[in-house]
Order: C-alpha cells, then structure tokens, then sequence
C-alpha cells in the first residue's frame, strides 16, 4: 500500500530551504567582506564605461550606414539622386542638407545659379528677333503699350522653341500688366510658372521668379483659390531643383511669407505645406551661402581621402564653416559629387536616447568635450575616449552619475550582515507559521474539498460536452445550412466562454487563498465595463428568457481594475440567472449618490434566508434552492466578488427576501 505525504512535508522542505538560502546569502557576502569592495565596485565601473563607449561608436557606425545606404560611387542619375537625398533628410532629424555638386564644384542640388560672367544670348529666329526688338521698342521707346502686345502677340505666333515661347510670354505679361490686363498677364505668367519652370533669361534670372512675383503681387479673393496651387507648384519647384535658386531668392520668399500671413486659405494643410517649403528653401541658401565656397574647394582639392570611409563610399569630412557643430558625409563620384550636412550634436543626442544603457548596473553621465579630458580623476570614476575612426577629434567622455556611489554600496553592505541575521530568524520562525498554517488550512480545506471536486466536474463536463456534441456535428457535416454551422459556432463560442468565467473564477480564487492578486487600477469608464459584461451575457439571457432592465448612468468613471470589475460584474449576473427562478427579470443599475458610485444587480428570484446572509461571500458555499431546480455553480463567484470590491476600498451589501428576491449592491468611495 502506498503511503501518504505528510500535509506539512512540502512546507518542511522549503522551511529547510530558506535556512540553506540565508546561510548561503551571509556566506556570499562573508567572502566578499575579504576583498576589497571599493576595487571590485571601481572596476566594475570602468567596465561598463568601456563598454558603454563600445555601444556608442558601434551605434555611431550604424545610424552613418543607415543614412548613406542606397547610394554609391557610379551614381550618376541625378533626378535619382535628388529624390534619394530629400528622402533621407526628412527621415532623419539630425541631417540638415543634403546637396550635389558637379566636377567643377558648382551647385546642381540645391540649384543655385549665380550671377553669369557673361550674358546668355538667345538663339531667336529672324522673324522672332525682328518682331521683339520693335516690340520693345514700342513698349520702352515709344510708349504705345497696345502696339508692343501686338509685337509680342506675333513673337508667341512665331515660337519655335521652349526659349522663344517663354521669351515672348514674359514679354506679354509685363506689357499686360501695363495695360491693366491683369487677367492676361496671370494667365502668360501662370503659362511661364507651370510649363517654363526651368529656365532663365539672358542674365540667368529664372523667368518663374517674374511669374512668381506677379501672382503674389496680384493676388485677391476672387483668384485665391486659382493662385494658390501656382504658387505651391513653383516653390516646389524651387525645392526639387527644377527652378534655380539665387541671389534674389531670399527676397522672393519673404514675400511669399507674407502673402501667406495676408490671406486666410480653406486649406490648411496646403498653408502649412507651402511653409513648410519656404523654411526648406531659406535653409537650401543659406547652406549655399555659408558652405559654398568649403565645399567647392574640397572638390578642387581633391584631398579627402585621409578620412574615415563607410561601406557606401561616403567620407567623413569636418566642417570648418558654420558653428563647429557640422559634418560632411562626402561621396566624390566620377561625374558628381553627392553629400550630406549633417548636426553633430542632432546625431549623439539621437543615438544617446536608444537604451545604450540597458542592462548596466550603474547610471552614467555622457558627454562630448570638445578636448582631451583625463582619466586621472581624483574618484578615478571617469573615463574618455577618442570617436575613432569616425570623429579622430571628438573624445567621449562618460562620469558615473553619482559619484558617492561606492562609498554608499560599502555603507550599506555593512548593514547587509546583521540585516541577513535578522532575517534567518524572520525566515525560521515564518517557516513555523506557515507549517501550522498549512496544517490548519488542510484540515479546514479537506471537508469542502469532495464537494468542490464534485461541483467542479459537473460545471466542466456539461460545457465541454455541448461542446464537443456540437463540434463533432460540425466535423461530420451533420449540417448543411450556413446558418445552422453559425449557430453551432456560436454555442460552442458561449460555453467556451461560459467555461472561460468558470475557470477565472477559480484561479482568482487560488491567487487569493495564495495572497498573489494583482490590481492594476487606471482610470475607467465604469458604465461601459457594466454594459460589456451585459452584452457578453446575452446569449444566456435570450436562451432562458430573462428580460434585464437597466438603468446605466453614461459615462462614470473611477479609478479600478478593469479586468476585475468585469469579472465582478459577470459574476452577479451570473448569479442573478441561477437564482431567480421562475421570476425572468433582473434589474441592473449604475448611479453616483452623495460620493460614492453604486452599482446594484436585483432579481425576483427565490431569495436568501437572514440567518444564511452572511455566509453566502464564504468560499464554496451555496444556498439551497428552495424549488428553483438544480442550480449548478463551484460557490466561488460570490467570494472573488467581496474580494476585488474589498480591495478597491470599497463594499458589497445585500437585501433579500425569501421568495421576492436578492439586490446585492455594490458600493465604491470616490476620493473628494
């Protein structure tokens, strides 16, 4: 015959254990108290901070390649170029520009055209030439503004080519607005704007600045709306390169700041957008202004390749313009020369806040000196590196955040040994505790224990059985209809859940008899837990007819877990259908009175007598039926109810009423 454990062998094992743990745990620190721990701790420090540097240049070397990737030395499509660098600067914060220039160090992106040395002379036909030169001359010489329109008017009929077109369009919109043909003149400029973006007259000024000007200057609010995509297509335009940039642009965009102030737009995305455009285009000239003249000598020279270079051909190259706050990232190709701007400060910040900290047993302090610092400290708890080979004259430097540290880790392992004493003492006299607690708990347990079991099976065994009787109807396409799989789906779904309740009944119950609850309260719309946990019990409502009445205040909240306040809920309704019955109607309400929120779940059933009223929260118990059939249940719902309200500071109480019904209200305090 096998022979039975002792109830109290498995409490003996662990008593035993946590004396082995505590004597182990002042062993530990016995052998530790031999060493040094002011050396250890110190070495440990300096550990991590070399570590720490590792992480750094190791994500330096990352976020770099992740910014140059895609991009290589045998590029030489330049619209591919362009899109990939604007890409790449609104992806990340710390890149300022991106730019492109040609072997001769002349901008391409942003295009930036300077003054030429010499005119560009149009190649015009005779009749073109003839007709313009007398329109001119009738404009300027003349004043007889209808007979150069005429001029101009024939020069557009005498167009040949994009040059002439925009020649002869640019001519008909300044003589229009001499005229007062304003109409005319947005029309030739809106024509200039939209189809002759690129190109510039003889002294390499963009003919779109001309139509640009104009439209800002004549805009009101009959045209606004026709205007506003003119205008949002030629900065556009100016950003993608397709119209260059100059020394007037600078003046160009402060009136197209102010005419974005002047006006009121119905759409405000479209404003946003064109500033948007605006502060990119101020940054594109001021970039050319500040680092033209670096940038178009490290072409020349030809002398980078004394820097570090990345695995996508891009050389790192400090800036000596600006703020000492920059740095190139340089790829000198054969036929251009594409890079990025980028912040050094942006880039170590950006990399400082992606956890190079986790896991680390202390807390540093990083910082970037722009010199040397020592590592000589008189705390010896400093540490400084160079950013080889990325940035030979940048040093990390990385300081222990609290710089008591060690004298306060020795203060406090001296308080460990008596402390660990104590708590062998607390630990054996606890292992006594539990063992008699156990021993009583086993023997008030042992007479429930045949009817949980009891109850527990037959509470399993009728979902699992209309499950699986329904599941195998499925399986063996007993049936056909669509409607009637759908209905077989759901029964499964609503015994599962059924067994889902059940069974989260129970595991609350074992946390709670282990004193292992967990409450995560947050701020909670308490009236739509309560209508959840109604619509999640329809299916047993419609099934036995009941009819619930509610009367649910909208929008209560407090401050409670979730999580149980549904449980809390499920459970009284649940309880509310076992015992109500013939009765069919349950009352469900939800109000606030004088401080406190209340939320009472009422039913007509058979009652509960007054001697038995206080024992109904205790676990497993159930109350006779009285003639209300065979009500099945495991006697826990009740009592994980009491718990969760209990543990939100609040309290359950109970009205009932052999034969008319039990009310159990619930009942939270609100702070003031």
């Amino acid at each position: 015959m096998s022979r039975r454990f002792i109830p109290f062998t498995r409490l003996s094992i662990v008593f035993i254990l946590a004396i082995v743990l505590s004597g182990g745990i002042l062993t530990y620190f016995s052998i530790n108290n031999i060493s040094n721990p002011k050396e250890l701790t110190e070495k440990r420090i300096i550990e991590e901070q070399q570590l720490l540097s590792q992480r750094f240049s190791i994500a330096l070397h990352d976020h770099i390649e992740k910014v140059t990737a895609g991009f290589s030395d045998d590029t030489d499509q330049v619209e591919v170029l362009i899109g990939s660098l604007m890409n790449t600067t609104a992806d990340h914060d710390f890149t300022i520009q991106a730019f492109i220039l040609n072997n001769n160090g002349e901008f391409v992106f942003p295009n930036f055209a300077g003054i030429p040395e010499n005119s560009l002379k149009p190649i015009l036909s005779n009749r073109f030439k003839t007709a313009f030169e007398q329109g001119e001359e009738a404009e300027f010489a003349e004043k007889d503004s209808e007979k150069a329109k005429k001029y101009y008017l024939s020069c557009l009929d005498f167009s040949s080519r994009d040059s002439d077109s925009v020649i002869a369009l640019n001519a008909l919109g300044r003589i229009s607005v001499k005229l007062g043909h304003i109409e005319d003149a947005t029309a030739c400029y809106s024509s200039i704007i939209l189809n002759y973006f690129s190109l510039s007259d003889r002294n390499g000024f963009p003919f779109a600045y001309y139509a640009f000007s104009h439209l800002l200057n004549h805009t009101n609010a009959e045209n606004l709306e026709s205007v506003t995509p003119l205008v949002e297509f030629s900065l556009e335009k100016m950003e993608g390169a397709s119209t260059p940039l100059n020394f007037y642009t600078e003046e160009l965009l402060i009136l197209a700041t102010a005419w974005l102030e002047n006006y009121s737009f119905s759409n405000p995305e479209r404003k946003s957008h064109m500033n948007r455009l605006i502060r990119r285009l101020n940054q594109q000239v001021q970039f050319v202004n500040l680092y033209g003249n670096e940038l178009s000598g490290m072409i020349n020279e030809r002398k980078p390749d004394t820097h570090y270079t990345d695995s996508s051909g891009f050389r790192i190259i400090n800036s000596v313009s600006g703020n000492n706050r920059e740095l190139f990232l340089v790829n000198i190709g054969d036929n251009n020369t594409t890079g990025l701007l980028l912040d050094r400060n942006s880039l170590f910040d950006t990399i400082l806040i992606t956890g190079l900290q986790d896991g680390l047993e202390f807390e540093y302090i990083i910082e970037f000196p722009s010199g040397y610092t020592s590592n000589t400290a008189a705390n010896n708890l400093s540490y400084s590196s160079q950013l080889n080979p990325y940035f030979p004259d940048q040093f990390i430097h990385i300081n222990i955040d609290n710089e008591n540290l060690i004298n306060d880790l020795i203060k406090r392992r001296s308080w460990i040994y008596g402390i660990a004493s104590v708590l062998l003492l607390l630990a054996m006299f606890l292992g006594v505790v539990l063992i008699l607690r156990d021993i009583a708990r086993e023997k008030r347990l042992a007479a429930l224990r045949s009817d949980f079991i009891s109850n527990v099976t037959h509470e399993l065994k009728t979902p699992l059985t209309s499950i699986r009787m329904y599941a195998e109807s499925l399986i063996m396409k007993r049936v056909k209809a669509e409607s009637g799989q759908t209905k077989y789906l759901s029964i499964i779904v609503n015994e599962s859940e059924r067994l889902s309740r059940m069974i989260s009944n129970i595991l609350e119950f074992s946390k709670m008899e282990k004193a292992r609850q967990e409450y995560h309260p947050v701020e909670t719309n308490l009236s739509e837990i309560l209508r959840t946990a109604i619509s999640d019990m329809n299916y047993w409502l419609e099934k036995k007819g009941f009819n619930i009445v509610t009367e649910i205040e909208d929008d209560i909240i407090v401050t409670v877990d979730p999580e149980k306040f549904y449980q809390v809920y499920s459970n009284l309704l649940s309880n509310a259908i076992k015992y109500s019955g013939d009765s069919k109607k349950i009352y469900v309400r939800l109000y606030k009175n004088s401080g406190s929120v209340i939320t009472e779940v009422e039913d007509e059933g058979i009652g509960i007598e007054k001697d038995k009223q206080t024992r109904i929260f205790e676990a497993f118990y159930r109350v006779e039926n009285h003639g209300a059939g065979n009500i099945t249940g495991t006697g826990l719902g009740l009592t994980v109810v009491k718990e969760s309200v209990e543990a939100h500071q609040g309290k359950i109480e109970l009205e009932s009423e052999i034969g008319k019904g039990s009310k159990f209200s619930v009942i939270l305090f609100q702070k003031q």
